[in-house]
């Protein structure tokens, strides 16, 4: 998709430069603040000494998202039309708005339930957080690159994510004797599984049409969905 910078005849416009780097911040700026969060509600840190370093970062991509908005408006003014990549950037913007929304979120589900995660939920829910903050940084690297080859990857390993969300939320929700942790990991799964879908959605703006964006099941429909988050524990748990 950020073909359109390396095409346009003004591609030299500081306007044009601007959007794209505020976009790569952007998506840095909502991966710090899923990390903070996740350090409240998974790892048990205080919350008061994180809390206003993460309503920093998401009023700052909620920033980004407004001074994005502004620039695409400059753009189309410019060039005297609103072309088709101005729009994917006006929807993928929105997806990274939504990104600082789940991990507030997440951040908010901390200071509400005292206790954390425990056993192999706790396991499957760090493992899960260690797969969102790498999807990040294939994000970030996927914008800076052009990298459609890294995005389709991203795409597909996030398909996969997604369903081991579904299995384990739907795992919780029919058990016969649900405890106190039952309905904050549900919420936890579903909050980083919606990250995810996120996430697929702006890796799709990279090798998809615009018609098409979000639209993902050619290029997932032969992904296996078998397997546990616990398969990954031996790279991000035991090292």
């Amino acid at each position: 998709m950020f073909h359109w910078f390396a095409k346009s005849p003004h591609r030299s416009s500081t306007g044009l430069n601007r959007i794209r780097k505020d976009f790569i911040q952007m998506l840095k700026t909502a991966q710090h603040e899923f990390t903070l969060a996740c350090q409240v509600t998974l790892l048990g840190a205080d919350p008061q000494g994180i809390k206003d370093a993460l309503l920093q970062a998401d009023k700052q991509v909620n920033k980004f998202e407004r001074q994005i908005r502004k620039e695409l408006v400059v753009h189309c003014s410019v060039v005297g039309h609103v072309d088709p990549e101005s729009l994917v950037m006006m929807s993928i913007s929105k997806d990274a708005e939504r990104l600082g929304d789940y991990a507030k979120n997440i951040f908010d589900l901390g200071l509400t339930v005292s206790h954390l995660p425990e056993g192999d939920d706790r396991e499957r829910l760090l493992i899960l957080k260690s797969l969102v903050e790498r999807i990040l940084d294939d994000c970030q690297l996927i914008f800076e690159n052009n990298d459609e080859e890294l995005a389709k990857k991203v795409i597909r390993e996030g398909t996969w994510i997604s369903r081991q969300c579904d299995h384990n939320t739907t795992r919780l929700l029919q058990l016969e004797q649900p405890d106190r942790h039952t309905a904050p990991n549900v919420l936890l799964f579903r909050y980083m599984k919606r990250m995810i879908a996120h996430l697929r959605n702006i890796c799709s703006s990279m090798v998809q049409p615009v018609h098409k964006l979000d639209f993902t099941s050619k290029l997932t429909r032969d992904v296996d969905h078998g397997g546990d988050l616990l398969d990954w524990k031996e790279d991000y748990l035991d090292r």
